[in-house]
């Protein structure tokens, strides 16, 4: 047999108490609470469990239940309100009680075939009866969606092998799972229920916690016996200081700086032969009373805008890739979404620096074939003459 134990905010104990007998025989035992710092516990049933059925009923018996002090001081217990009999997949047969216990007997029914055959499990429980109230809970939208809820709705779900009623109450954006997507539930209503629905109960395997200071709080909660904790932040810079990702992000700068290069580059080749094609022009205009110098402002002046124009509409579409495709190429280890979602941070300053030096750059290029704009404008004035 075991105690289910349950507290004001929700936890759930499953205590171990005696072993069964099938003498008939009254076995007296003690069964130490777990310690919840001062919390108020409360007892939400009996569990009887004789493994594979091997018989056609199981009888469960409690009397003497008492209640003992730290100081070994004994006051008894009274099983008040009405209990009920319930097994995974049964309707919960009321249980009279004495006052201070019970006797119940659960009914199996054994398959023919005898030790060749599959025999149903013997579990079952007492537990105290209480409203058949739903459980309140928040679905997020994938969910909602799914089970064509509406807020206020009601509606069967099936936890732990039991089947819990809950009422929609409201909706979350997401919750931090693989995918984003889950219910949140009235954490003791949702205990009470599983407990009488099935004599299901289940101890919390994971907490969610969000605090102001991250790495307090992972202190504090590493200290606690039996808890491991994933702090994310820690998380993050792990991740940070993996190989993989130190060889990715090397891969990913030194594409980076190829693209700088290739930007380099394209810029001097459009400045020269932009200069090129209008040396002609440059000819005429200077032919006409236009000075050099004049003639190397406008040369200055045309690429200034053209490079311009090109530094702002490649940051723009760097941006615009970066922001579309930087969400959907991060992934957890198992290939999912994460959640909460990633962030997509545009670092203007490094950007920044990286357009002004291209503009720079291709200023710096201009300015130096500018300079000698006077000899290639004469040289090719004397050609048009030659050619006349």
């Amino acid at each position: 047999m075991a105690l289910l134990v349950t507290s004001a905010d929700g936890l759930a104990f499953r205590l171990p108490a005696v072993d069964a007998t099938s003498d008939g025989r009254a076995t007296p035992f003690t069964v130490r609470l777990p310690d919840v710092g001062g919390a108020r516990l409360r007892l939400a049933g009996f569990e009887a469990d004789g493994g594979v059925a091997s018989g056609n009923s199981y009888r469960l018996q409690v009397e003497g239940l008492q209640l003992v002090a730290a100081d070994g001081t004994t006051r008894p217990t009274e099983l008040t309100g009405d209990w009920a009999m319930t097994a995974p997949g049964e309707i919960p047969q009321p249980v009279r009680t004495t006052g201070d216990g019970f006797a119940a007997v659960h009914p199996v029914e054994l398959i023919a075939g005898g030790q060749f055959a599959y025999q149903p499990p013997t579990r079952f429980a007492i537990v105290p009866v209480k409203s058949g109230a739903p459980v309140a809970v928040l679905m997020t939208p994938g969910v909602r969606d799914a089970l064509s809820l509406h807020v206020g709705d009601t509606v069967d779900l099936t936890l732990s092998g039991a089947t819990l009623r809950v009422q929609l109450v409201g909706e979350l954006a997401a919750v931090p799972t693989t995918t984003g997507e889950g219910v949140l539930l009235d954490l003791p209503a949702a205990v009470d229920a599983l407990v009488q629905a099935g004599g299901t109960i289940r101890s919390i395997p994971e907490w969610w916690v969000g605090t102001d200071d991250a790495s307090a709080a992972a202190r504090a909660a590493t200290e606690l016996r039996g808890v491991t904790v994933l702090d994310r932040e820690e998380a993050i810079e792990a991740a940070a200081a993996d190989p993989y990702w130190r060889g990715s992000r090397t891969g990913m700068l030194a594409a980076a700086l190829g693209a700088v290069l290739l930007a380099l580059v394209g810029l001097m080749v459009d400045v020269w032969a932009t200069a090129r094609h209008r040396l002609g022009e440059f000819a005429v205009l200077h032919t006409l009373g236009a000075t050099p110098r004049l003639l190397a402002r406008a040369l200055l002046a045309e690429q200034t805008f053209l490079a311009g124009i090109g530094v702002g509409v490649g940051l723009l579409l760097g941006a615009a890739v970066g922001a579309t495709m930087a969400p959907l190429v991060i992934l957890t280890p198992a290939a999912g979404r994460p959640v909460p979602p990633p962030t997509f941070v545009l670092p203007w300053v490094p950007i920044g620096l990286t357009a002004v030096g291209l503009l720079l750059a291709a200023l710096a290029f201009s300015a130096f074939i500018a300079t000698g704009i006077r000899q290639r404008v004469a040289a090719v004035q004397l050609r048009i003459g030659g050619e006349r």
